[in-house]
């Protein structure tokens, strides 16, 4: 077929696409029950907000989409959700802060093609923009948390850690300034590349052998939050990232879900933006992580001048999506509950109102548009599984009734026209 979608999208047919819109209507309420509100912003941005220092970084502007419009101006479009987002508050300063804000939109990276891993795909984030306090960090991973738990997720992992202490052990390993954001992307391919892999990585870097060794026994460290937090102000004192993460984890005990998360030093995440606390939540099933993100408190100020902290969120839709489809967890989405099926031709307008007054009532119903008679219609009922079919008859409506027909049991039954919308509002919850 030479007209199926591009590499790296996706269609998504009616029984796909119910399924995703219940999953972002349980995200929305737990988003909005936590005081987030929702934003939206233009997928396209010019080439100079896309590119702006940091707010990227080269592996990803690499991916990005990008071209000149009829005017010659270069612009792309957006990669995630966060750059468009500091660009929105740095345009409105006035906006009360902290302001809390969730988005849901496309977005669009030209990278490799994989299961739960496309070109174009819903990116879903949550921000606290205005305030330096590890309580913001703390509410975004409960929200989370929330949010997933709701989603029927139960054993999964939030990994934490903080940039401010993996510079530190990077810096304290001895290798120079220029080379640490680097070191930092090596490290952060652990997951994906192995221990060996990222000894390549360093090589090619020219980090030293001793040093290589150390910062893979560090990030290598594993125990309770307190083991490694205490090993970390052994190793290098009592720097801003450690206080902050002892913090951020008292937060987490104190409101009960310590047991979800650990501290990953090998965790560096990577983009460049982040400047302290960073966190993943993933499954441990071999797809990734299924959110992450981290504070960003320098990147507001490239678009404003002024330093305007950041913290949030983004979760991957496509990989939970396919996390809950291996699960089989009931993402079941009510669909049409009734098809409305006119026996002939002059009880068609009678079918029509029926039909007008079960939408009234919330209930929702289809009705035949082609002219169909009774076999056909039945028959496309049951091509879109359509569990319910109300049979119009002349003979049925002179007493008031008309025929219920249950297409799974195959079974009919008459029902009284003014009982049909508690019946089904019953049936059709």
């Amino acid at each position: 077929m030479k007209y199926q979608p591009v590499k790296g999208t996706k269609d998504f047919p009616p029984e796909e696409a119910r399924v995703r819109q219940k999953v972002l209507d349980t995200l929305k309420n737990v988003f909005e029950t936590f005081g987030f509100q929702p934003l939206e912003t233009s997928s396209l941005e010019s080439w100079e907000v896309l590119s702006a220092k940091k707010s990227g970084g080269p592996e990803v502007l690499k991916e990005t989409y990008n071209f000149k419009d009829k005017s010659g101006r270069r612009i792309g479009l957006i990669y995630d959700l966060t750059v468009p987002l500091a660009r929105f508050v740095a345009c409105n300063p006035d906006l009360p802060l902290p302001f809390k804000r969730y988005q849901i939109q496309r977005v669009w990276r030209y990278g490799d093609v994989a299961r739960g891993r496309l070109r174009e795909f819903l990116q879903c984030d949550i921000d606290t923009v205005g305030s330096e306090s590890m309580l913001a960090d703390a509410e975004i991973i409960v929200c989370a948390v929330t949010a997933l738990e709701k989603l029927g997720f139960e054993d999964f992992t939030v990994r934490l850690n903080n940039r401010k202490v993996l510079a530190s052990l990077v810096e304290k390993a001895g290798v120079c300034k220029e080379k640490v954001v680097d070191v930092l992307r090596a490290l952060d391919k652990l997951d994906k590349i192995g221990t060996e892999g990222v000894k390549e990585e360093l090589k090619r870097l020219k980090v030293a052998k001793q040093v290589v060794e150390f910062l893979l026994d560090v990030v290598g460290i594993r125990g309770s939050s307190e083991e490694v937090l205490s090993y970390l102000e052994k190793t290098v004192g009592t720097i801003q990232g450690v206080t902050e993460l002892r913090e951020l984890v008292g937060f987490l005990i104190a409101v009960g879900i310590a047991d979800k998360v650990r501290i990953d030093l090998s965790l560096a995440r990577g983009l460049d933006y982040y400047t302290g606390p960073i966190f993943e939540i993933s499954t441990g099933k071999g797809i990734g992580s299924i959110a992450g993100g981290g504070r960003y408190d320098d990147l507001i100020s490239i678009f404003s001048g002024r330093k305007v902290p950041a913290t949030g969120i983004s979760f991957g839709i496509e990989r939970i999506l396919e996390v809950m489809k291996d699960r089989k967890v009931d993402t079941a989405k009510r669909g049409i509950c009734v098809f409305v099926a006119a026996v002939n031709d002059e009880v068609r307008v009678d079918a029509l109102k029926l039909v007008c007054k079960l939408r009234k009532a919330c209930i929702s119903a289809e009705l035949d548009v082609k002219k169909r008679n009774l076999a056909r219609q039945l028959e496309y009922a049951d091509a879109l599984g359509i569990p319910f079919v109300a049979i119009v008859g002349k003979k049925e409506l002179e007493g008031g009734l008309v025929k219920l027909r249950d297409m799974k049991a195959r079974k009919e039954t008459e029902v009284k026209v003014e009982d049909l919308t508690k019946i089904l509002g019953e049936r059709c919850p």
